[in-house]
C-alpha cells in the first residue's frame, strides 16, 4: 500500500526530529503537518551539552519535503523548490533544507540537507530568472552528532553575517581592490569537536572581505566543500641510513589523504579504509626519475621506509604497478643515474625530457657515460671527426673535445672546459698566432652551450704569450656582451664575465688597445649594470667634445648618454658599410630609430 502525502510528511520529520536530537549541542521544534507556508520549525543550537537558554546561540528556521526513493546510495541529490519558498527563505534570513528520501513502505529513511545562506540562495535566484522552480543540490545528512552541529552552527553564522546583504550590491575581489577598499580576506568557520583543517575541508566555507570605513564582512562567494590542503613536510625520508627525500607533501581532502613523494610516487589512505593505495608513474623529467625510481625499488626489496623514526611497511595489497617489470625498471634505474651524473659532471643544471630522448639522444649519454664516468674510449663513432664538437642531446649542446685513438672510430672524449688546448690563428705574414681556445666560441656558441664556464675565459686570455692578445679579448668581449642582450639580459654569468674582461682591458696599454675604444666598452659593460655616476657622465662628455676622436666613437659616447639626437645624426654621416658594421655592435642596442622631440614640441 502506497504511503499517503500526511504519513510522508509524518515520516519525514520524524526522521529529522530524530537524528537532530542525537547531537549533543542541538535541539528540535519541528511541528506536524505545520501550516506555515515554507517553514517546519527550528533547530536551536547550544554552547555545551547542557542546553540551558543562558548558553543558547541562536536557532536556525528548518524545512522539511519528503519522498518515496528507495536508493539510498547517493551522496548528493537533486530537489526542485518552488521559487516563491526560495525567495521567502532568503527575505527571513535562511534555512536547512531537509529531503528525507524513504522505502515505499516507509520503514527506512535516508536525510539529505542543504545549507541555505542568504548568499547561496541570492545565486539560486539569480539563476533561475523566469523559472517558476529551480533544483536544489543537498547532501546526506551526517551521523555524527559534532557534525550535525557543525553544519548548524556554521549555518547560522554565515546567515548572520549575511543578513545584511539580502538585496546590496556585492562587490568583486577585484571591485574591492582597484578601489582601494580592501583590507583582508577571512574565511570564518565554527565546529563542534572538529579540528579547523577538516572543518575547512568539510563544511561549505565562505569568503569574505575587510572593507576600509565598514564593521561588517562584506560576502564575497561559496568555497564548495571538497576544499583541498597541501601541506609540505620538512622531514627526511630514509632507507637503511640512506636519504631519498628531504621533504613531502601531505595533500588532504575529505575524501583521503595523499602523501607525495618527489614528483611521481604517492600513498593515498582513504577515509574510513584501512588499507592504503601505492601509486607510481614514471616521471619524465631525468633527474626526477633517477631519484623516485631509486626510493621506489628500493621501498620494494628492502620493504619499509621510515619517516621520523617511524618505519612503514610496504603494502603489496595496496601496491598499483600496471605492467612494473623490476628488471627492466632496475635498467631504466641504471641508465638515468648514469646520464644524471654525466649532466653533474658537465656543470649542466637543466634536465632532460625522458619520453622526448631519441634514439641517438640515448646512445650520446651512453657514449658521454663510458667516456666520462668509466673514463673509456668510445668506439663506433665517424672517422675523422673535428677536435672540438658541439654535441646536442635532447636540444641540449656540450661543448666537447674528440681525441682520436689508434682504431678507426674510437676517441677519448672530454669535457671541452676542463681540457687544455693549444688555439692559434693564421697571421698576415701566414704565422700562427697563439690564442684563447675559447676565441672559438661566438655570441651564438655562448647561449646554447650547457657545459660553459665564464669564470675560465679571462684567465685563458691573459695567459696567451702574444702583443695581439687585447685585440682579440676585446673581440671576445663584445660577443659576450652580445650574448647576454640576446639572452634578454637573463644570463648575468656573461655579464659578469664581460665586466671582469672591460676591467682588464681599461688598463691594457694604449700601444695595444685606444684609449676610447677601451673607455667605451668599459662603460658600456657599467651602463648595462646600473646608472652612471657624474664622474662617468663628465668622462664621456669629454670624448665627445675632443676633435680628434672619430665619428663612431662620439657615436657610441652619444649612445651611451642617450643624446639620441647627435646620436642619429653622427650615424647618418657613416658611410653605408660602416653603418651595416656598426649594427652588428653591441652598442647599437641603445640607438633609437626615432628622434626625441625636443622640449615644448608637440
Amino acid at each position: 500500500m502506497a504511503l499517503d502525502k500526511k504519513a510522508i510528511e509524518t515520516i519525514s520529520v520524524n526522521a529529522v526530529r530524530n537524528s537532530i536530537v542525537t547531537s549533543p549541542f542541538l535541539d528540535q521544534f519541528i511541528a506536524d503537518n505545520d501550516k506555515e507556508p515554507s517553514w517546519d520549525g527550528n533547530v536551536y543550537i547550544y554552547e555545551d551539552t547542557r542546553k540551558k537558554k543562558s548558553k543558547q546561540k541562536g536557532r536556525m528556521p528548518v524545512q522539511v519535503k519528503g519522498k518515496v526513493c528507495a536508493d539510498f546510495s547517493a551522496d548528493e541529490i537533486s530537489y526542485s523548490m518552488a521559487v516563491s519558498d526560495l525567495k521567502n527563505y532568503l527575505y527571513d534570513g535562511g534555512v536547512v533544507l531537509f529531503v528525507v528520501y524513504m522505502n515505499a513502505c516507509g520503514t527506512a529513511t535516508q536525510i539529505y540537507y542543504a545549507e541555505l545562506t542568504p548568499i547561496k540562495l541570492r545565486f539560486e535566484l539569480n539563476n533561475a530568472k523566469t523559472q517558476k522552480s529551480k533544483t536544489v543540490k543537498l547532501k546526506k545528512f551526517p551521523d555524527d552528532g559534532n557534525k550535525k552541529a557543525t553544519i548548524f552552527l556554521n549555518c547560522f553564522q554565515n546567515c548572520k553575517k549575511q543578513a545584511s546583504f539580502t538585496d546590496a550590491k556585492l562587490y568583486s575581489i577585484e571591485e574591492l581592490e582597484k578601489t582601494g577598499l580592501l583590507e583582508g580576506l577571512t574565511i570564518p568557520l565554527a565546529g563542534a569537536g572538529i579540528d579547523p583543517k577538516t572543518l575547512l575541508m568539510t563544511s561549505e566555507a565562505y569568503l569574505y572581505a575587510n572593507v576600509k570605513g565598514s564593521s561588517i564582512p562584506q560576502p564575497i562567494k561559496l568555497l564548495p566543500k571538497g576544499i583541498v590542503t597541501r601541506e609540505e613536510v620538512l622531514k627526511d625520508v630514509v632507507i637503511d641510513d640512506y636519504i631519498y627525500y628531504k621533504k613531502y607533501n601531505v595533500i588532504k581532502s575529505a575524501q583521503s589523504t595523499i602523501v607525495q613523494f618527489g614528483e611521481s610516487f604517492s600513498i593515498t589512505f582513504e577515509e574510513e579504509k584501512a588499507l592504503c593505495k601505492i601509486n607510481y608513474k614514471n616521471p619524465s623529467k631525468l633527474r626526477s626519475l633517477a631519484i623516485d625510481l631509486h626510493f621506489l625499488l628500493d621501498y620494494i626489496e628492502k620493504g619499509y621506509f621510515q619517516v621520523g623514526g617511524v618505519k612503514y611497511p610496504f603494502d603489496k595489497v595496496g601496491a598499483n604497478f600496471n605492467n612494473f617489470d623490476i628488471e627492466k625498471e632496475r635498467r631504466r634505474l641504471l641508465f638515468a643515474q648514469r646520464s644524471v651524473k654525466v649532466l653533474d659532471m658537465l656543470g649542466c643544471k637543466k634536465d632532460l625530457d625522458v619520453m622526448k630522448l631519441t634514439g641517438e639522444d640515448i646512445r650520446n649519454l651512453d657514449r658521454l657515460a663510458v667516456a666520462l664516468i668509466d673514463k673509456e674510449p668510445v668506439f663506433g663513432l665517424k672517422p675523422d671527426l673535428p677536435p672540438v664538437l658541439l654535441m646536442t642531446i635532447g636540444g641540449l649542446k656540450f661543448a666537447l673535445l674528440f681525441v682520436k685513438g689508434e682504431r678507426k672510430g674510437e676517441y677519448s672524449i672530454f669535457d671541452f672546459f676542463k681540457s687544455k688546448l693549444s688555439v692559434a690563428y693564421e697571421g698576415t705574414d701566414g704565422e700562427m698566432i697563439p690564442t684563447s681556445q675559447y676565441a672559438l666560441f661566438h655570441a651564438a656558441d655562448l647561449l646554447k652551450i650547457q657545459n660553459l664556464q665564464p669564470e675560465l675565459f679571462l684567465p685563458s686570455f691573459q695567459e696567451v704569450k702574444a702583443e695581439d692578445k687585447y685585440a682579440r679579448a676585446n673581440e671576445f668581449l663584445l660577443e659576450l656582451l652580445m650574448a647576454y642582450d640576446n639572452s634578454g639580459d637573463k644570463r648575468k654569468d656573461l655579464l659578469k664575465a664581460a665586466n671582469d674582461f672591460s676591467k682588464w682591458l681599461f688598463e691594457a696599454p694604449e700601444q695595444y688597445l685606444d684609449c676610447n675604444i677601451k673607455c667605451l666598452n668599459r662603460f658600456q659593460v657599467i651602463k648595462r649594470e646600473r646608472e652612471f655616476n657624474i664622474d662617468e657622465v663628465a668622462k664621456l662628455w669629454s670624448i665627445a667634445e675632443d676633435n680628434t676622436v672619430t665619428d663612431e666613437c662620439k657615436l657610441g659616447v652619444y649612445l651611451l648618454l642617450d643624446q639620441q639626437v647627435p646620436a642619429k645624426r653622427y650615424f647618418e654621416k657613416l658611410p653605408e658599410a660602416t653603418q651595416n658594421d656598426f649594427k652588428n655592435y653591441p652598442i647599437f642596442r641603445y640607438y633609437k630609430a626615432t628622434e626625441e622631440k625636443e622640449d615644448g614640441q608637440a
